[in-house]
């Protein structure tokens, strides 16, 4: 009788309790699902499963999963894996989650190899023995970084420009793709933009959005739910439903596990200006913010408390003008009505240097063009300058998430100015 069929015949007779190390053994028989890797131990709602030959088909407990594989869930979709090292993996509703490789060798580390690819969406891992006795051959890459583990679990978002992880228990290393990081290799993701984040680092996030140079550390919302449930735990089918729910509602970007960096203009006058429908009250701005920047009646107040990621920033980048608020100041004192029609800004962060242009009209007076360049400090987001005239002023400063800028800036137009305030955004 060949091995499989005596193993199989066993297998029926065998103690329940038996029934899960019989199984990961039956994968590892000759001419017994030979290429499977895990199994589906959980299905809610839709999901499908591509094989590497194109063939689709819906997900379903009990599924084998092979290398090469990808699983695929909706906004319902939710698909638990063992896989044959004990690993445990959550796929969550709307995500991509490939097996590109996966073997295991117990008594052969060198030989083992564990490739994993979240190409969106979010899913948590735990570690199998394959991490734990050959952690620097386990990968989960995402669109933009290379995610390794400290024999753990750990969370992770992804799309194409920011992922996001957090960790549970043990510790991940997460490095951007470069030149020696290479998202089809296993090797030389543990240089100097590799980045470690612990269990021990308790309320922080590792985060790397797409153009940093490093990945960074962020504070996480302090009402996030601690209601994680075990990959471990049998649940009863109310309280799957109830974890389906909640996974869908909770299937968007990695941008929530991010605290934003926002920009808001207050005024320091009570009422505001002619030409002016941008700013709030200053009280109403200052709550929970700080002041940047100033010139007297305008004030620029950004979001304090949230990581700074602008000195890791080398990418030059173009801002689009959001709003403005604009006046012209006669020789007289009057304040009359002005308009910004037009700007362009642009911020060479590897250079720590900004340029840029704003088309100004008022009554009276022709179209001004008005161009500033200066220097950025990159450790307070900090930025001023004059134009091209000598009297021409700027002060200005950039959200901490370098996502927003906002400049004041004064224009002399005859015997009078031009003054104002600019927000952008990319």
């Amino acid at each position: 009788m060949p091995v499989y069929r005596t193993s199989v015949f066993l297998l029926t007779r065998m103690p329940a309790v038996l029934l899960s190390l019989a199984f990961v053994c039956s994968l590892m028989l000759p001419g017994y699902a030979m290429a499977s890797v895990g199994q589906v131990t959980l299905s809610i709602g839709f999901s499908e499963l591509s094989s590497t030959s194109g063939a689709k088909r819906v997900v379903a407990k009990g599924d084998l999963i092979a290398e090469g594989d990808t699983i695929v869930t909706s906004g319902n979709g939710h698909v638990h894996v063992r896989f044959i090292d004990g690993a445990l993996v959550s796929v969550r509703p709307v995500s991509v989650f490939a097996v590109h490789e996966f073997k295991y060798a117990p008594q052969q580390a060198g030989e083992t190899m564990i490739r994993f690819t979240l190409t969106k969406g979010e899913v948590r891992s735990i570690s199998g023995a394959a991490a734990k006795e050959a952690r620097e051959r386990f990968r989960l890459n995402t669109p933009i970084v290379a995610i390794g583990v400290r024999g753990t679990d750990f969370l992770a978002r992804a799309n194409a420009e920011v992922t996001v992880a957090t960790v549970n228990q043990g510790a991940i290393v997460m490095t951007p793709f470069d030149a020696n990081c290479r998202p089809d290799g296993l090797f030389g993701c543990d240089g100097q933009r590799a980045r470690a984040l612990s269990a021990d680092m308790t309320g922080l996030a590792l985060v790397y959005r797409n153009g940093a140079f490093d990945p960074g550390y962020q504070t996480l919302p302090s009402q996030r739910d601690k209601h994680e449930s075990s990959l471990n735990t049998v649940q009863d089918p109310v309280k799957q439903n109830a974890e389906r729910a909640l996974a869908a509602q909770r299937a968007a970007s990695p941008e929530e596990f991010v605290t934003p960096s926002k920009l808001v203009w207050g005024r320091w006058a009570s009422t505001p200006a002619p030409g002016d429908e941008m700013t709030i009250g200053f009280r109403e701005a200052l709550l929970g913010n700080q002041v940047t920047v100033g010139d007297g009646y305008f004030f620029l107040f950004r979001t304090p408390d949230t990581v700074n990621l602008l000195p890791s920033l080398k990418v030059k980048a173009d801002f689009n003008l959001a709003s403005s608020a604009a006046f012209h100041r006669l020789s007289s004192g009057e304040v009359a009505a002005a308009t910004v029609d037009s700007g362009r800004l642009s911020v060479d962060f590897a250079q720590q240097r900004y340029e840029t242009q704003l088309k100004l009209g008022a009554a009276g007076i022709p179209t001004q063009t008005a161009e500033f360049r200066g220097a950025i400090d990159t450790k307070t987001g900090i930025f001023t300058g004059g134009g091209f005239n000598t009297e021409s002023s700027l002060a200005g400063a950039l959200s901490l998430d370098a996502k927003q800028a906002g400049y004041t800036f004064r224009v002399p137009v005859g015997l009078g100015s031009l003054q104002g305030a600019t927000l952008w955004g990319r």
